[in-house]
C-alpha cells in the first residue's frame, strides 16, 4: 500500500483533509499537516527518507517540493465551482454590475477560467508568478489596472489589505481536496504495481548467478544485484546514482557508448575487475525506438595472478618485456586498421593466436601488441625464436633439463607462467616438443625428466611464415597442435601490401638511430615517393636495417631517392642460379625499364609510346631508377 503524506498551507485545510483521507483506504496516509512554506521543502525531504511514497501538496509549497524530491507529487488545484463561488460573493460585495476582479498566484493552483466572464459577467485578469517574491509586485500591478478587488493566498491578501484594495482568500475546499485524493490514489495504485514488479524483478536478478547493472541514458547505475554487490565489494546504497565509469574504470566507454547512442549489443569481452578476469555483456534498453539506458552483465571468470615486483624487474632486466602496445604502433593504412580491429577483440580472451605472414612483416610486434591489450599485460611476455636452436636445445629452453635443473633455474615455459609465451617459427618445433606445447596449451605443463605434470595458466601466441597446414599433412607438425593454435588466427600483411604504414615504420626506425648514433638526417620528397612504392621483400626486418645504413653512411642531410636505392640495392644482393656468383637486388621498375629499352635498342621515343608518358617523364624515371641507354 502506497505511503501518502497530505501538507497544506492553513490549518482551515488540515481539518477538512483529515476526515477526507479515511474514504480512500488504497493509500496509507503517514501525516496530514498544516506546515508553513518556509519548512515545506525539510519536511518533505525528512518524508522522503522515511519512505514516504507520494505528497499531497498546493501553491507554492508544491512547486518547492517538486523541485527538491524524487518523490511524485499530486497537486491541490482550486475546482471551477469553488472559484466561482467565491467571486460571485466577490461580485455581489462590491455591488458592480461587472467588476474587474484579479486573480493572483501560480498556474498550477488554477484550472480553466476562460469562460468565467461570460458567464459570471466580470472582467477577470489573471496575474500568474513564477516565483514567490512576485506575489506583492501582481498585487501593485493589479492595482495599476484598476482591478476592484483581488483573490489570492495568504501574502497576495496581506498584501491587499495593507493597499486598502478589497480581497478573497483563494478557496480550496473539500471537493478540491477529495480531487486530489482520488488522484493520489491512482498514482498510489501504480506505484504499488510498480514495487509489486521491482520486487519480482529484484529477486529475479537476486537469485541468479550473474552481476548486473541497469545503466541510465547519463550512464548513471540505476539498479544492480546481490552478485554485483559480491563482485564489486560495495553495497547497493554506495553504488547506486554513481557514474558507471567511477565504478568500472576498466570499461571500455566506447562500447557502452555504442549501446546507449547506437543501441549497439556487445558480447562477450573480457573486464579485469579486482584481479578476476569477467565475461561481460551490454544490451541497450529500447521502450519504444528510444534508447533509455544499457544492462550489464558479469560472469565471473579466473582469477588473474599478478607477479611480485621483484620477478618483473628480473624478466625486465632480461628483456622479457613486451614494449609495443595497438596505441603505440604504426597504424595508418586500412588494412591495419582492420588487423588491428580484429586483434584487439581476440587480445582479452586467453586462448591461444596464431599469427601467419611473410618474414618480418611484424607477426612479434603483433605478438607484443595482443600481450598488452590482454588482461595479463602487467605479467611475463616471454619470446623464443623456435628457429635460432638445435630441437633439442629449444626443448630445454621451453620445458627444462633435468638433471641441471638447480644450476639453470626455471625453463621458459614455467617464467611464463600467468603471462604470455611467444613463439615465433613455431613450425621448427620437434613433435616431441610440439606435444609438450600441446599440453601448456591445454593447461599442464611437462617437465623435462621424470617429474609429474603441474597446472600451467599460460597464454600462447606462435607465428610462422609456411603453411603448417602442408607441414600437417607432411607429418611434420601435429593436427592437434595446429587445431589448439588456430583457434584464433591473424594474418600479418608484407609491407608491400599495406604501403600507407611505410613512410610511419621508417620514421619510427629513423628517429630510434639517429638518437643512437647522434646523426641527423631528413628525407626528400622523392625518396619519401621512392619509399612507397619500393616492394619491401625483408619488410620491417630490411626497412630497419636500411635505416641504420642511411643515418651511418649519408654524407649530407637531406637523402634523396638515388643514395636510398643505392643503400637498398648493395643491402639486397641475390646469386645468379646455379652459381655462387652474387648481383645486386635490382628495382621491379628498374629491371623493367632496362628491358624496354634494350627491346627497342634504346629508342626513348618507342619506349615511351610503350609505357604511355613523354620522353620527358622518360627520361626521369630513367634516371631515378639508374638506367643507361649506352650500357645496354
Amino acid at each position: 500500500m502506497a505511503k501518502v503524506a497530505v501538507l497544506v498551507p492553513n490549518q482551515e485545510l488540515e481539518l477538512i483533509a483529515q476526515p477526507l483521507t479515511e474514504e480512500f483506504s488504497s493509500l496509507q496516509v503517514m501525516e496530514v499537516k498544516y506546515i508553513r512554506t518556509a519548512y515545506a521543502v525539510q519536511r518533505a525531504r525528512e518524508l522522503e527518507q522515511q519512505g514516504c511514497d507520494l505528497i499531497v501538496a498546493r501553491g507554492v509549497q508544491a512547486r518547492l517540493i517538486k523541485r527538491s524530491v524524487r518523490i511524485p507529487l499530486v497537486e491541490i488545484t482550486v475546482t471551477p465551482q469553488e472559484l466561482a463561488s467565491v467571486m460571485l460573493d466577490l461580485k455581489e460585495e462590491l455591488e458592480l454590475d461587472c467588476p474587474r476582479i484579479g486573480l493572483i498566484g501560480f498556474p498550477n493552483m488554477f484550472s480553466d477560467t476562460s469562460q468565467f466572464n461570460r458567464l459570471l459577467h466580470i472582467d477577470l485578469r489573471l496575474y500568474m508568478a513564477e516565483q514567490e517574491e512576485q506575489l506583492e509586485e501582481m498585487v501593485d500591478k493589479a492595482l495599476q489596472d484598476g482591478c476592484n478587488a483581488v483573490i489570492g493566498g495568504n501574502r497576495v491578501c496581506a498584501s491587499a489589505g495593507q493597499k486598502a484594495l478589497p480581497y478573497k482568500f483563494i478557496p480550496s475546499g473539500e471537493e478540491s481536496l477529495r480531487n486530489a485524493l482520488a488522484t493520489a490514489s491512482r498514482v498510489g495504485y501504480a506505484i504499488d504495481l510498480e514495487k509489486h514488479n521491482s520486487a519480482e524483478i529484484n529477486a529475479l536478478l537476486n537469485y541468479t548467478f550473474s552481476g548486473i547493472i541497469q545503466v541510465d541514458k547519463e550512464r548513471i547505475i540505476r539498479r544492480v544485484n546481490r552478485v554485483t554487490n559480491n563482485l564489486l565489494g560495495r553495497s547497493t546504497d554506495v553504488l547506486l546514482g554513481q557514474e558507471i565509469s567511477a565504478v568500472l574504470p576498466n570499461l571500455n566507454q566506447n562500447v557502452l557508448t555504442d549501446a546507449l547512442l547506437h543501441g549497439k549489443e556487445a558480447y562477450a569481452f573480457l573486464l579485469d575487475i579486482d584481479h578476476r578476469a569477467v565475461v561481460v555483456n551490454v544490451a541497450p534498453i529500447l521502450v519504444g525506438e528510444q534508447i533509455e539506458g544499457a544492462v550489464l552483465t558479469f560472469q565471473e571468470g579466473q582469477r588473474l595472478i599478478e607477479m611480485d615486483s621483484e620477478m618483473r624487474r628480473e624478466l625486465y632486466q632480461r628483456g622479457f618485456v613486451a614494449r609495443y602496445t595497438f596505441e603505440n604502433t604504426i597504424c595508418e593504412d586500412p588494412e591495419t586498421r582492420r588487423q588491428f580491429s580484429l586483434a584487439k577483440r581476440i587480445s582479452r580472451f586467453f586462448a591461444p593466436v596464431l599469427l601467419t605472414g611473410e618474414v618480418g612483416s611484424g607477426k612479434g610486434v603483433l605478438a607484443q601488441c595482443i600481450h598488452n591489450e590482454s588482461l595479463l599485460r602487467k605479467n611475463a611476455f616471454i619470446t623464443v625464436d623456435c628457429s635460432a636452436w638445435q630441437p633439442e636445445m629449444v626443448d630445454n629452453i621451453l620445458f627444462g633439463n633435468y638433471t641441471t635443473r638447480r644450476e639453470a633455474g626455471d625453463s621458459y615455459a614455467e617464467m611464463a607462467q600467468d603471462g604470455t609465451l611467444y613463439l615465433s617459427h613455431v613450425e621448427m618445433l620437434p613433435l616431441e616438443t610440439q606435444y609438450k606445447l600441446l599440453c601448456l596449451i591445454r593447461g599442464h605443463f611437462l617437465h623435462n625428466g621424470p617429474s609429474r605434470p603441474a597446472a600451467a595458466h599460460v597464454r600462447v601466441i606462435a607465428s610462422t611464415s609456411v603453411n603448417l597446414i602442408a607441414r600437417v599433412e607432411k607429418g611434420e607438425f601435429r593436427s592437434d597442435l595446429y587445431y589448439a593454435l588456430s583457434v584464433l588466427t591473424v594474418e600479418v600483411l608484407p609491407l608491400r601490401r599495406r604501403r600507407g604504414d611505410i613512410e610511419g615504420w621508417m620514421q619510427r626506425y629513423l628517429d630510434e638511430w639517429q638518437e643512437k648514433y647522434k646523426r641527423y638526417v631528413s628525407l626528400t620528397q622523392g625518396a619519401r615517393q621512392y619509399l612507397r612504392e619500393y616492394e619491401w621483400p625483408g619488410n620491417l626486418d630490411q626497412l630497419y636495417s636500411v635505416c641504420e645504413r642511411l643515418v651511418l653512411l649519408t654524407q649530407k642531410r637531406n637523402i634523396d631517392e638515388i643514395f636510398l636505392r643505392e643503400q637498398l640495392e648493395q643491402m639486397t644482393p641475390r646469386l645468379l642460379p646455379g652459381t655462387e656468383q652474387v648481383v645486386l637486388y635490382q628495382d621491379r621498375r628498374a629491371v623493367e625499364l632496362a628491358a624496354l629499352m634494350k627491346k627497342h635498342k634504346g629508342n626513348r621515343q618507342k619506349v615511351a609510346e610503350e609505357l604511355g608518358i613523354s620522353k620527358t617523364t622518360l627520361w626521369r624515371y630513367l634516371k631515378k631508377y639508374d638506367v643507361h641507354p649506352d650500357s645496354l
